[in-house]
Protein backbone atom coordinates (compact mmCIF):
# COMPACT_ATOMS: atom_id res chain seq x y z
CA UNK A 1 0.00 0.00 0.00
CA UNK A 2 2.84 2.39 0.80
CA UNK A 3 4.36 1.79 -2.65
CA UNK A 4 1.05 2.57 -4.37
CA UNK A 5 0.69 5.82 -2.43
CA UNK A 6 4.30 6.77 -3.16
CA UNK A 7 3.82 6.15 -6.88
CA UNK A 8 0.57 8.15 -6.93
CA UNK A 9 2.29 10.99 -5.11
CA UNK A 10 5.20 11.05 -7.58
CA UNK A 11 2.88 10.94 -10.60
CA UNK A 12 0.86 13.80 -9.15
CA UNK A 13 3.93 15.92 -8.34
CA UNK A 14 5.63 15.52 -11.72
CA UNK A 15 2.61 15.82 -13.98
CA UNK A 16 2.62 18.98 -16.10
CA UNK A 17 -0.41 20.88 -14.80
CA UNK A 18 0.09 24.26 -16.54
CA UNK A 19 -1.13 26.24 -13.54
CA UNK A 20 0.30 28.75 -11.09
CA UNK A 21 -1.08 27.36 -7.85
CA UNK A 22 -2.20 23.89 -6.99
CA UNK A 23 -2.99 22.27 -3.66
CA UNK A 24 -1.91 18.70 -3.15
CA UNK A 25 -5.34 17.42 -2.05
CA UNK A 26 -7.78 20.22 -2.94
CA UNK A 27 -7.67 23.37 -5.05
CA UNK A 28 -10.25 26.09 -5.60
CA UNK A 29 -8.42 29.12 -6.96
CA UNK A 30 -8.84 31.88 -9.52
CA UNK A 31 -5.86 33.83 -10.78
CA UNK A 32 -5.00 36.19 -13.64
CA UNK A 33 -3.21 35.06 -16.75
CA UNK A 34 -2.84 38.22 -18.79
CA UNK A 35 -4.09 41.75 -19.32
CA UNK A 36 -3.95 43.61 -22.61
CA UNK A 37 -3.72 47.19 -21.36
CA UNK A 38 -7.13 48.03 -22.81
CA UNK A 39 -8.54 51.08 -21.00
CA UNK A 40 -11.81 50.24 -19.24
CA UNK A 41 -13.48 52.70 -16.88
CA UNK A 42 -16.28 50.41 -15.67
CA UNK A 43 -15.41 46.70 -15.40
CA UNK A 44 -19.09 45.79 -14.95
CA UNK A 45 -19.83 46.59 -18.63
CA UNK A 46 -17.40 43.97 -19.92
CA UNK A 47 -18.70 40.82 -21.59
CA UNK A 48 -17.53 37.47 -20.24
CA UNK A 49 -16.80 34.29 -22.17
CA UNK A 50 -16.05 30.94 -20.54
CA UNK A 51 -14.43 27.76 -21.86
CA UNK A 52 -13.67 24.70 -19.73
CA UNK A 53 -12.13 21.25 -19.58
CA UNK A 54 -12.23 18.37 -17.08
CA UNK A 55 -9.65 15.75 -16.22
CA UNK A 56 -10.29 12.43 -14.49
CA UNK A 57 -7.42 10.60 -12.73
CA UNK A 58 -4.91 12.39 -15.00
CA UNK A 59 -5.90 9.74 -17.57
CA UNK A 60 -8.81 11.29 -19.47
CA UNK A 61 -9.28 14.98 -20.28
CA UNK A 62 -12.27 16.36 -22.14
CA UNK A 63 -13.33 19.84 -23.16
CA UNK A 64 -11.86 22.88 -24.85
CA UNK A 65 -10.46 25.49 -22.45
CA UNK A 66 -8.91 27.67 -25.14
CA UNK A 67 -9.00 31.46 -25.23
CA UNK A 68 -10.46 31.29 -28.74
CA UNK A 69 -13.43 29.21 -27.56
CA UNK A 70 -14.02 31.51 -24.59
CA UNK A 71 -14.03 34.62 -26.81
CA UNK A 72 -16.48 32.96 -29.20
CA UNK A 73 -18.73 31.87 -26.31
CA UNK A 74 -18.82 35.46 -24.99
CA UNK A 75 -19.01 37.13 -28.43
CA UNK A 76 -15.92 39.17 -27.51
CA UNK A 77 -14.04 41.18 -30.14
CA UNK A 78 -11.47 43.02 -27.94
CA UNK A 79 -9.96 41.18 -24.95
CA UNK A 80 -9.42 43.16 -21.76
CA UNK A 81 -8.05 40.43 -19.48
CA UNK A 82 -8.10 36.69 -18.89
CA UNK A 83 -8.50 34.69 -15.68
CA UNK A 84 -8.10 30.98 -14.96
CA UNK A 85 -10.29 29.21 -12.43
CA UNK A 86 -9.12 25.81 -11.26
CA UNK A 87 -10.79 23.26 -9.01
CA UNK A 88 -9.28 19.89 -8.20
CA UNK A 89 -9.61 17.01 -5.78
CA UNK A 90 -6.29 15.16 -5.43
CA UNK A 91 -5.76 13.11 -8.61
CA UNK A 92 -9.42 12.13 -8.93
CA UNK A 93 -10.79 15.20 -10.73
CA UNK A 94 -9.58 18.55 -12.05
CA UNK A 95 -11.58 21.25 -13.80
CA UNK A 96 -10.15 24.29 -15.58
CA UNK A 97 -12.15 27.33 -16.70
CA UNK A 98 -10.71 30.07 -18.89
CA UNK A 99 -12.65 33.29 -18.37
CA UNK A 100 -12.11 36.02 -20.97
CA UNK A 101 -13.35 39.57 -20.37
CA UNK A 102 -13.73 42.21 -23.06
CA UNK A 103 -15.97 44.10 -25.46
Amino acid sequence: MKKVLAILFLVFMFTNTQVNAMGLFYTDATYPVTATGMKVEDLSILKQGIASSNNILFLVETGDASIDTATKNGNIKKISHIDIQEKSVFIFWRGIKVIVYGE
